[in-house]
């Protein structure tokens, strides 16, 4: 069980039990860095595989035309 602490004597259970939920929730959502980190890399990966097509492709039509 967690200590309570002189200011939390004073509120009711209802409002530490309201207090303790919102913390908890908090603590599980994803957060606005953690959802920027994940397009980038998703922005990167498919950059990475469109430059990968381009350049195979563009090298093939070059072979093509000698």
């Amino acid at each position: 069980m967690r200590s309570e602490g002189k200011q939390d004597n004073k509120k009711t259970k209802s409002v530490l039990k309201a207090t303790q939920q919102k913390a908890d929730a908090k603590r599980s959502a994803f957060g606005i860095r953690d959802v920027f980190l994940m397009l980038a890399a998703i922005l990167s990966l498919l950059l990475f595989i469109y430059a990968f097509f381009y350049l195979n492709l563009s090298t093939e039509l070059n072979l093509d035309m000698d």
